[in-house]
């Protein structure tokens, strides 16, 4: 009878501690189960507001320098068209050097102030868009300055063997109806091609008006 006793009481021991291991491994696996949710678990809460895309007209107005009058154009003009990829209206400046010589256009592109209020303005970002003679290098420098108003510490970018090397100048503020005007030196290699187009830069100019 005592025997009996022992035997049930071992095996009703065995068989609540094995419960107990299966309840432990639940509460463990339910545990890592819960960490994994809290991980990719998030609470999004979205305030919806409304932006209104609206229009007017650009801060400043670009023209072709004076120097465009010297012979009917020959060394800078400029012309405006539409790309219909980037929806970009795109100013395009056209300079001509002389191979082997020095050429300073003090008188370029004039960029006026359309705003009644000051517009500040730099050059900015100057990259080469086409380099038509890769194998050689022609444009041995080429500045694009801000000859007018004064007062930019730092007021030209500068190409130096046909790589952009100052591409960024300090701001001058231009007035409401006042122009700046920019100027252009250029230092072409002496056996470039007559009459060839060398290469593109994108040079951009920055607009911030003024409170």
């Amino acid at each position: 009878m005592c025997d009996t006793t022992l035997n049930i009481n071992l095996r009703v021991s065995k068989a609540s501690m094995a419960r107990n291991k299966n309840v432990g491994r639940r509460v463990a696996l339910l545990a890592v189960l819960l960490g994994a949710a809290a991980l990719f678990a998030a609470v999004s809460i979205i305030n919806v507001t409304y932006w209104y895309v609206n229009t007017t007209a650009p801060p400043v107005i670009k023209y072709v320098g004076n120097d465009t009058n010297v012979m009917n154009g020959t060394f800078v003009r400029a012309d405006w068209y539409y790309d219909p990829t980037t929806g970009l209206n795109i100013t395009r400046i056209y300079v001509t050097g002389v191979p082997g010589d020095i050429v300073n256009i003090t008188n370029a592109l004039r960029v006026c102030n359309n705003y009644n209020v000051p517009v500040k303005i730099r050059i900015s970002d100057v990259s080469l868009l086409q380099d038509y003679y890769p194998a050689n290098i022609y444009i041995r420098y080429m500045a694009v300055r801000i000859v007018d108003p004064p007062g930019a510490a730092d007021n030209k970018v500068e190409i130096r063997d046909e790589a952009a090397v100052d591409t960024t100048t300090d701001y001058v503020t231009l007035a409401p109806g006042q122009c700046a005007i920019l100027g252009v030196d250029l230092v072409i290699d002496a056996n470039a091609p007559y009459y060839r187009t060398l290469a593109a830069y994108q040079i951009n100019i920055e607009k911030v008006p003024q409170s």
